[in-house]
């Protein structure tokens, strides 16, 4: 039947608009209604807000709209408490038009979800949502969550909890196939009922909205900055390293490790879904944000305070990594991309063979070695007599290496690749949503293959320098040069499946995370002791890593409201494997053969110092597993007219780390008689790496595979951990003080842990507290709701990590030179904040803060020389370190300029610091030269204590953020940068040793355009790193002149070996400083390239 749509035109729109233009000026008005035919109410509301107003009058005209009253001006609330207990709603038409249709002839339907929380941010369970004109009731869950789908509309909800006022929200917008969030905190008994108007939200967002994560933040006990996953959508952010660097205060180092308030990774603590994670680096205490793909992330908390229920120790900073929660609607979203870098695809690539499934992060077997086969020369030794070399077992356990793991590829480089799948729904097992199962899964998969490119090496050996027969320093015309070539495989997996049971709450998460990546690091150069000039490079180093990570974590928790009293507990496995599986070393040296150069490589003689080059292997196989678990109780009270939260809880872990090393050199057969020469023929050490790895090749006349270890190979160790604590809430009016002690037991055992070199020392701090007291206050007043200002202390003790404890070397060469372990001790830091921070509107926020931190032992890496002359790295305790700082964060929409601008949104912070840290320095000699000795007149080293005015190491002096983006409703536009501050890479009390990452800025941009009626088509294309700046590590040597008094030994005399005088007679040439600059001596420079990507994402 053809309808009768009547339009109902204002004959009287010019005296109406000249009216509402000088009503706008006085206060809100309201009118009323008294019961009548509908078709007259909506004549009379359109005659009333000069809005017009489409309906269908034969469908009208038998039904009378309600008694009603309302805002004059606001013909939307008119209408819809018009329509309220009618079989009709309303369709906006535009800003100013509307259109009666009846309920089923909705184009659809959409969802209102969200989180109740209470005055303090914690999720408020059983609170009763009533929606109308609908009339239907839900529950929030234990969590505060709450979801439900309803035609599009208009809808009021009034939210009702025992002990807090009643809230109502007007006007809450459904449009079809969209979530509308509207998550907020209820006010406590004692306040007036209030009524929000007009919240609205048109775009879809889901539980990890802006807007949401600022609530939460400004809700917090403790200091904390955080990203949500739209703000990471919005990014070019591939995994968590890359997205963590948008957060105020924030870098990482190799775009994996988090710098917080430049410090770095060692003062900070990363947990993932609350439980604090292992080392991922074999060498140092870090955590590879990379493991974790952005597919799967909820947002990412950095808590820069810390309060007593933190199952963590920082000083930096708490990264809290958040996976995708239960789902408070179904959904399903497939994404498919592709990535270009200007430097690496389709050019040349370099690397070793690619095998069966590099592309699925898994070894085929062909980089296994036989680990628990082969026996040292010692035991070769003793069981032949004294005589290794004419025991048979050498020669035959040689024959054990099969794999040729050496050989050099070449290839043209693919475009990356990346697919991401995510989807979850819920099932409601009651009519009010109090009892509901649901899950999420997640899947992800990236492989790319890039290149960087070295255009300058000087560490280790490597000069650029050379001294002619004349004794001049000359500087080669040609740079060491080279490429790190990486062949990348990720890929993740997770399921988290939970049950809302009334007051009770169960979930298990589960995630998976494998990552192959095999890195060629290829330099050509020149080392010091090469004096030729105008030739070839006399060296080409080449080191292939391929490392196999996985990590897996599995944790179930429980949320249980007793009555008053919140009942939490959880416990889980975290299992960290990182395999690094036949690592080959390489050395080529050359020989000019008529016009041309001739690269071979040399093996080392049987008998010499045995070393991983020039021709070596190597597995490290490391495995980690750690058992946690928790349980708190809260009970909230009212004492007099202050409201109160106790909070008693405990904290238990139990970890276990175990490494194998095996290495193995392939050495030339040595005479019997020791005379020196070589058995094994000129055309054998010559020939090609093929020849040298051929099984028939391994006999008296030829080649054995000798193992490099003299000692131990094996680490193995344990920790116990136990922290009761307690923590009390205390709010009254405006104010707010958390405060708690928590008691930390925790005990290292090593199991196994012999020194590689018996003739090392390994002396260092060993008197470790069992037990540390670490009391914490955060304070909060808040004069207006959008206001706060902060004080915080804690006392933090950061402990050293697994990585941090075994002896066992390990060679890196972007290092030149070897990185071992010293005994260490745990640091204590007592931390001091300020905080002022405002809450302009939902999804804004301007704060600025101030910090001050006294740490006790800090660890630092120092660069050393040991007995064996080698250049090797190690970590040793300092003294004392002080830093203080300041940082801002600025997130601003500009509305306030117009309304047409709201989208359009700058995102801003920073921060900067300034630390002393106190040094003590072994020293043979005092500050007039003269040599320190005992009691028996033997030259001893004494330690010399000075203060040094500079960073940890570790640590940036400044950190900055800055983005604009326009995010529209189809069209979203955003550019981000990031800079940090010069790094200190290497601790030394002189500038010779110490090293620097010159200050480096990555700016990045993304475009992205929704297709479709609803959206669900997303098309993304992403710039990252836009300009290309190099990476530049440097010292400040060539900054200083040495001047010593009564002197003209300059930088030979020795009395600059005491550190104290070094620091008083080593000054700047004028002019210089100790930022960088061109003159300064560059000992690596890098660059990656641009990358752009173009992905496709289809939301279901």
């Amino acid at each position: 039947m053809k309808k009768n749509y009547q339009s109902i035109v204002n004959l009287k729109s010019i005296l109406l608009l000249a009216g509402i233009s000088l009503v706008g000026l006085l206060p809100a008005q309201s009118v009323s209604f008294a019961s009548e035919n509908l078709t007259t109410r909506l004549q009379k509301i359109s005659l009333q807000t000069g809005r017009n107003i489409a309906f269908d009058n034969t469908m009208l005209q038998n039904t009378n709209a309600p008694s009603v009253e309302g805002d004059a001006k606001s013909a939307e609330q008119l209408i819809r408490k018009s329509l309220s207990g009618t079989a009709f709603t309303y369709r906006p038409l535009g800003e100013s038009s509307f259109m009666i249709v009846q309920r089923n002839q909705s184009l659809g339907k959409g969802r209102v979800s969200g989180k109740i929380l209470d005055e303090v941010g914690a999720p408020l369970a059983g609170a009763v949502i009533s929606v109308n004109p609908e009339g239907i009731t839900i529950v929030t869950g234990n969590n505060g969550d709450f979801s439900i789908e309803l035609p599009e509309g208009q809808y009021t909800l009034t939210i009702r909890a025992k002990g807090y006022s009643t809230t109502i929200l007007d006007d809450v917008i459904v449009k079809n196939s969209e979530t509308n969030q509207v998550s907020l905190s209820l006010s406590p008994i004692g306040k007036d009922e209030r009524i929000i108007k007009e919240v609205t939200i048109s775009a879809a967002k889901k539980q990890n909205t802006v807007s949401g994560l600022l609530a939460k933040q400004k809700k917090a006990a403790e200091l904390s900055d955080g990203i949500s996953a739209e703000q990471i959508s919005k990014t070019p952010d591939n995994d968590a390293g890359d997205a963590i660097k948008r957060i105020t205060g924030l870098s990482t180092v190799d775009n994996k490790f988090v710098v917080v308030r430049g410090m770095g990774e060692r003062w900070n603590e990363t947990a993932l879904d609350g439980v604090t994670q292992p080392s991922t680096d074999p060498t140092r205490k870090m955590f590879s944000f990379d493991l974790i793909p952005t597919s799967v992330i909820d947002n990412i908390i950095v808590s820069k305070t810390a309060t007593p229920d933190m199952n963590a120790n920082f000083a930096g900073g708490f990264v809290q990594i958040v996976t995708k929660d239960i789902p408070t609607e179904p959904f399903f979203n497939f994404s498919m991309g592709s990535s270009y870098n200007d430097i690496s695809t389709f050019k040349e690539q370099l690397g070793r063979k690619v095998r069966k499934y590099d592309y699925l992060a898994f070894d085929d077997g062909s980089r296994d070695l036989p680990i628990g086969q082969v026996k040292t020369l010692l035991q070769l030794s003793s069981e032949n007599g004294g005589n290794a070399q004419t025991n048979p077992e050498l020669l035959e356990q040689s024959k054990l290496f099969k794999n040729d793991n050496f050989t050099t590829y070449r290839s043209n480089t693919p475009l990356g690749i990346q697919y991401q799948a995510s989807g979850g729904t819920y099932f409601n097992l009651n009519h009010n949503n109090s009892n509901k199962l649901g899950f999420v899964a997640a899947l992800s998969y990236r492989n790319r293959q890039e290149q960087e490119e070295i255009k300058n090496f000087e560490r280790g050996n490597y000069r650029r320098y050379f001294t002619n027969k004349n004794g001049d320093l000359i500087e080669r015309s040609s740079r060491n040069t080279g490429g790190n070539y990486e062949f990348n495989t990720t890929w993740s997996a997770l399921f988290n499946v939970g049950a809302q049971l009334g007051k009770n709450r169960f979930t298990l998460r589960n995630i998976y995370s494998r990552v192959f990546d095999q890195r060629l690091n290829r330099i050509l150069g020149w080392n010091y002791d090469d004096t030729s000039e105008g030739t070839a490079p006399s060296i080409i180093e080449e080191t292939n890593r391929p490392i196999f990570s996985a990590l897996l974590q599995n944790k179930l928790e429980g949320t249980h409201q007793l009555g008053k009293v919140k009942w939490d507990w959880a416990i889980s496995r975290t299992e960290i494997n990182r395999d690094q599986k036949d690592v080959t070393y390489l050395n080529f040296t050359n020989k000019k053969i008529g016009d041309e150069y001739f690269y071979y490589t040399m093996p080392d003689v049987l008998g010499n110092t045995f070393k991983r080059v020039p021709f070596g292997r190597g597995s490290y196989l490391y495995n980690e597993k750690d058992y946690n678990w928790e349980t708190s109780f809260s009970y909230p009270f009212i004492l007099g007219s202050f409201k109160n939260n106790l909070k008693v809880g405990y904290f238990g872990a139990a970890k276990e780390a175990i490494q194998d090393f095996f290495e193995v050199s392939l050495n030339a057969m040595r005479s019997a008689t020791g005379s020196g020469g070589y058995l094994t023929p000129q055309e054998l050490l010559m020939a090609p790496i093929s020849v040298k790895l051929d099984q028939k090749n391994y006999n008296p006349n030829g080649f054995a595979w000798v193992p490099t270890w003299e000692a131990g190979n094996k680490f193995d160790g344990k920790v116990d951990q136990h922290a009761p604590y307690i923590m009390m809430d205390n709010r009254w009016n405006k104010f707010r003080l958390v405060w708690g002690l928590k008691a930390e037991y925790y005990l290292y055992k090593d199991i196994e842990n012999t020194a590689y070199k018996t003739r090392w020392s390994y002396e260092g701090k060993t008197d470790d507290k069992k037990w540390q007291f670490l009391p914490s206050v955060n304070f909060t007043y808040t004069p207006w709701n959008n206001f706060n200002f902060r004080l915080a202390y804690s006392k933090s003790v950061i402990r050293p990590q697994f990585s941090e404890r075994n002896k066992y070397p390990y060679y890196e060469p972007i290092m030149g030179g070897e990185i071992f372990n010293m005994p260490i001790i745990s640091s204590v830091a007592n931390n001091y904040d300020f905080k002022a921070e405002w809450y302009p509107s939902p999804g804004e926020l301007i704060s600025v803060g101030l910090y001050y931190k006294n740490i006790d032992d800090p660890v630092e890496l120092y660069r050393r020389i040991t007995p064996d002359a080698a250049n090797v790295f190690t970590r040793l305790n300092t003294k004392n370190a002080k830093v203080k700082g300041v940082e801002v964060d600025i997130q601003k929409d500009f509305s306030f300029i117009s309304e047409s601008l709201r989208n359009l949104k700058f995102i801003g912070n920073f921060s900067i610091n300034d630390t002393k840290v106190q040094v003590e320095e072994p020293s043979s000699v005092d500050e007039d030269g003269v040599s320190f000795k005992n009691e028996k007149g033997e030259s001893i080293n004494k330690q010399i204590a000075y203060t040094d005015n500079r960073p940890l190491y570790g640590q940036s002096p400044y950190i900055f953020n800055l983005g604009l983006g326009y995010f529209g409703d189809r069209l979203g536009v955003n550019i981000l940068y990031n800079k940090a501050g010069k790094m200190l890479n290497v601790v030394s009390f002189d500038e010779a040793g110490k090293e620097y990452l010159a200050p480096y800025g990555k700016a990045d941009a993304q475009i992205s355009y929704k297709l479709m009626k609803n959206k669900q088509l997303e098309i993304k294309l992403n710039v990252s790193n836009i300009f290309n700046e190099d990476y530049i590590y440097y010292n400040n040597e060539n900054s200083y002149q040495f001047n010593p008094p009564n002197s003209d030994k300059g930088r030979s005399d020795v009395r600059f070996q005491n550190p104290v005088f070094y620091k008083k007679h080593a000054t700047h040439k004028e002019g210089w400083s100790d930022a960088y600059d061109e003159k300064d001596n560059v000992l690596y420079r890098f660059n990656v390239g641009r990358r752009f990507t173009l992905s496709f994402t289809y939301n279901f």
